[in-house]
């Protein structure tokens, strides 16, 4: 465990961000808001880039932090946003804005996911980045699966629930779920997965073009 916690600190410690995702960062910090770790969005920039996204969505704003390295990983991708918090929606769009997203190719939507999203159209995203409260995730990825394009990519933030879904001793409904979600997808033949360490976790599920 020592040696995992020393390769993580090493890891972010050598990760180099620009001095605008560093600001960024900071003002999310700031204002008390959860932010991805320099790993993980190097991390989330990483994916946007091999996958060659053009067009992204976000299933719940992320305090600017992770939008911008999407942005990072494919400048050119409209992202679209989903959060029923308008002010966390306007801060997602700055956060964009500050870093050279184009105005045009962001597109924020306010209301409830699980109102909005049976209304987006089907296999019309390259990536899908769940990152909403964690009590309506089973929804959110059965959404995310239909939206998503043949050879697209879904990515859950937080899916080992900080540390609670590798302690048998928790046993609540969201933990419970996420366990659940992680067995059956990481052993389901139709789908590529991996689930990693980073933050509070994140699974990413790969779905093959047909």
């Amino acid at each position: 465990m020592a040696e995992y916690e020393l390769s993580k600190r090493y890891v972010d410690e050598q990760t180099v961000e620009s001095s605008l995702h560093h600001a960024i960062r900071v003002d999310a910090l700031a204002n008390n808001l959860p932010v991805a770790s320099k790993s993980l969005a190097a991390h989330l920039a990483f994916i946007a880039s091999i996958s060659g996204s053009e067009q992204i969505m976000q299933i719940g704003a992320t305090a600017g932090v992770a939008g911008a390295a999407l942005h990072r990983g494919a400048p050119s991708a409209i992202i679209t946003t989903i959060d029923r918090d308008s002010e966390a929606l306007d801060r997602e769009r700055r956060s964009l804005l500050r870093v050279g997203h184009a105005p045009a190719w962001i597109r924020n939507i306010s209301g409830d996911p699980l109102q909005v999203l049976p209304r987006m159209s089907e296999s019309s995203y390259d990536l899908v980045l769940i990152s909403a409260t964690l009590d309506h995730v089973a929804a959110h990825i059965s959404h995310a699966l239909r939206l998503v394009k043949p050879g697209g990519t879904i990515l859950v933030l937080n899916a080992l629930n900080h540390g609670r879904v590798a302690d048998p001793a928790r046993r609540d409904a969201v933990t419970q779920s996420l366990r659940t979600l992680i067995r059956e997808f990481s052993s389901h033949p139709d789908f590529v997965v991996a689930t990693l360490a980073l933050d509070g976790g994140l699974l990413q599920i790969s779905v093959p073009a047909r």
